[in-house]
């Protein structure tokens, strides 16, 4: 079963399909091996986080319950996860119930961490996908596993699925980062068309006569981007955009 769900996931991946569909069909093969809900994020630049934090250097989606969304304040929604800590600085596989990981975590990391527990978001893993070649553009996913209720379940659940989640989760990083990078941050034709020629050099001016825009036009166009793409600057819009494949000038 676990290589249909692979193949299927796959097949979905380089179908064609639309990012809804896409996405369920990635959410649909999760769940029948037991997944409870899922959170999957992209963070385009290890250094961009350090300054700003995750939640605002990179992108998040989840299917995580609405009383998770509710306690944990959306302004820091992953900045006090230790799980999305330790992915990003490279380690590939972290259990959520291993008590270890917080012997040297922050406060808020521990009240998070405690939080979850008592949302019944103790069973879990969370794992690093990929990174391109100069280490940016980090995926990752976090996957809650309700049904164990004790350490030892989850450890033999953990044991016997561990290789079928990977798959799974490499196979859906693949198919978002090639064809539907967009359901984490969704440009218009407009927004994707000004941060493309800004990529290869045209001034302002120059995109406006090609696109037959006005300047404001223009600048509302890169007001969106910027904001979608939590970009500080129009050039840090253009970076990010870049490493996440939405461009490709």
């Amino acid at each position: 079963m676990s290589l249909e769900k692979l193949i299927d996931l796959t097949d979905a991946a380089r179908a064609g399909m639309d990012d809804a569909a896409f996405w369920a069909s990635c959410m649909t093969a999760l769940s029948d091996v037991g997944v409870t809900g899922v959170g999957y994020g992209i963070i385009p630049y290890r250094s961009d986080a350090t300054v700003r934090g995750f939640t605002k250097a990179g992108f998040f989606r989840h299917t995580y319950s609405s009383d998770w969304s509710a306690a944990v304040e959306a302004n820091a929604l992953v900045d006090d996860d230790i799980s999305v800590e330790l992915i990003a600085n490279g380690m590939p596989e972290v259990l959520w119930n291993d008590d270890s990981l917080l012997e040297h975590a922050t406060e808020p990391q521990q009240l998070q961490s405690e939080l979850e527990g008592d949302l019944g978001m103790k069973y879990g893993a969370s794992l690093s996908l990929n990174r391109n070649n100069a280490g940016q553009a980090i995926s990752g996913i976090g996957l809650w596993v309700g049904d164990p209720t004790s350490d030892g379940e989850f450890s033999r659940y953990w044991e016997e699925h561990r290789s079928t989640f990977r798959r799974l989760s490499f196979a859906m990083d693949e198919g978002i980062r090639r064809d539907h990078m967009s359901l984490l941050v969704n440009l218009t034709p407009r927004e994707h068309d000004c941060l493309s020629y800004l990529a290869i050099g045209l001034r302002p001016a120059e995109i406006c006569w090609t696109l037959k825009i006005s300047e404001k036009t223009f600048e509302k166009h890169i007001k969106g981007a910027k904001g979608k793409l939590r970009a500080s600057t129009r050039d840090h819009a253009v970076a990010k955009s870049l490493v996440l494949g939405l461009i490709k000038p």
